[in-house]
């Protein structure tokens, strides 16, 4: 009677004594209640089924066995082995939830950190390929081409020189001197971080809305920088001359300290001035009273002047600026003071100039008639370097002097050549002509202006002008 009452609770039946006949007709239906139940166990439990997939990477990144298995960003899986391969490199085992199994041809995976905090926070993000490539058996293995290690800081690091790695560490080093101290003010500063960077991405985003003018004010940008980079020489010659400009008004600080104390002596010159200049005022109302019969005249010509001043009001304003100017080194006024230093190196470097002048004076007397030859060889030796035939140019032939003889009269003739004796014994060639005068490389005009001989520097013995071109008959 008591397990009747137990089975009738279990069932939801009233309470009460259960008839032999009833049990008989409740008993199906607890047995289908029970099919029910494993039915739904047996699709739980298929439905939580798994495959496994093995994945070859560069590094296992710090893995560890059961890590997590994601696909975009929701979990699929676990890390079920790690083992090392015969090239040295890591294939990862991988157990995916049958939700995202089977995977296709085409599927990547890459090592990520879940945060930046942690050492061992790994997991492995599965990028599926298509449904319409074939299907990966279960423990498929997907080669290296298709998997992605993750970039270890410590990578990072070891691509830097030496040079820039010291670099680095004296940054960091002096944010930690920086910080030193002042860990409550870093903490404060440290709520407004995420504001800031709300802040930074709404101005990236703004950037981004424009990119194509972003682009081109990066372009402007790189091309000024190039620029400045190509006259590095010149702006370190700037600030060092700034430097020393600086430097030599700082040092003047004694002509100011000076001006400075004797201007109360200044004012009382000035002061006595005043008194001396009250005498001239009797003058000065005579002066009104002769000037009186022309001060009618004088309205109309200062109605005329007045647009005059009103337009010159700019440049005096200018003239002010030009004179006078507020600081140190930026008007004529500090050019003047910084003339005596000026006026000191002039004074030792124009006599010098002048002894330079005094000795090259000759030397310029000299060669300067002979500019004349010098032109006409260059201008004749580049008209014969320019012409040329089939065998190349007519510079590539050598000159023979005196190696040919002529034959026949002025209606014709030939030119035999000479046995190798009687060459050089032309009566018109003469040697030792090395103390030519200007023009003598031309026959003389009949004017007689060449060969040039002054009375200075080219007078004898300097030049010879005997030695000159004689007209062949």
């Amino acid at each position: 009677m008591r397990e009747s009452r137990a089975e009738t609770a279990v069932l939801g039946a009233p309470q009460g004594p259960v008839r032999p006949h009833e049990r008989g007709r409740r008993l199906p239906a607890l047995a289908a209640l029970v099919l029910v139940l494993a039915l739904v166990v047996f699709l739980v439990a298929g439905r939580g089924g798994s495959h496994s997939y093995g994945f070859v990477f560069e590094n296992a990144g710090q893995l560890v066995r059961g890590d997590v298995v994601r696909v975009g960003g929701t979990p699929a899986g676990t890390v079920i082995g790690i083992e090392l391969t015969s090239d040295s490199r890591a294939e990862v085992t991988v157990s995916v939830n049958d939700d995202f199994a089977p995977l296709h041809g085409g599927t990547r995976a890459t090592i990520r950190a879940q945060s930046l905090i942690g050492i061992a926070n790994r997991y492995v993000d599965i990028h599926p390929g298509p449904n319409f490539r074939p299907a990966l058996d279960d423990g498929a293995v997907i080669d290296s081409d298709n998997t992605t290690s993750i970039v270890e800081l410590d990578q990072f690091f070891n691509t830097l020189d030496p040079p820039t790695r010291r670099g680095l560490e004296g940054v960091i080093n002096g944010f930690a001197d920086w910080y030193r101290g002042k860990e409550l003010e870093a903490n404060e500063s440290a709520k407004y971080f995420a504001p800031s960077i709300v802040a930074t991405t709404k101005l990236v985003k703004e950037l981004n809305r424009d990119s194509r003018a972003f682009e081109s004010f990066l372009v402007e940008t790189s091309k000024a920088m190039g620029g400045l980079s190509d006259r590095r020489a010149e702006l370190t010659d700037l600030v060092g001359n700034a430097g020393t400009t600086a430097r030599a008004i700082a040092s003047d600080t004694t002509s100011l300290s000076q001006a400075v104390e004797e201007l109360p002596d200044a004012l009382h010159q000035g002061s006595d001035t005043f008194v001396a200049l009250r005498p001239a005022l009797d003058d000065l109302e005579r002066l009104m009273v002769e000037t009186r019969p022309v001060a009618p005249k004088l309205a109309p010509f200062f109605r005329r002047l007045r647009p005059f001043t009103e337009r010159s009001v700019s440049t005096f304003r200018q003239l002010k600026v030009l004179f006078r100017t507020p600081g140190a080194g930026n008007d004529l006024y500090d050019a003047m003071r910084d003339l005596p230093p000026l006026a000191r190196l002039t004074a030792r470097a124009l006599p010098r100039s002048r002894r330079a002048l005094r000795v090259s004076t000759p030397m310029f007397g000299f060669s300067r008639p002979y500019v004349p030859d010098l032109t006409a060889w260059l201008r004749s030796f580049g008209g014969a370097m320019g012409t040329y035939d089939a065998n190349g140019h007519y510079a590539r032939t050598m000159a023979i002097f005196d190696a040919f003889q002529f034959t026949g009269d002025s209606a014709g003739g030939r030119l035999d050549p000479k046995p190798p004796s009687a060459r050089g014994r032309s009566p018109y060639l003469s040697r030792g002509n090395l103390r030519r005068c200007p023009g003598a490389a031309a026959p003389s005009p009949a004017d007689g202006s060449a060969p040039f001989v002054d009375s200075g520097e080219l007078a004898n013995p300097d030049c010879d002008p005997s030695q000159t071109v004689r007209q062949v008959p």
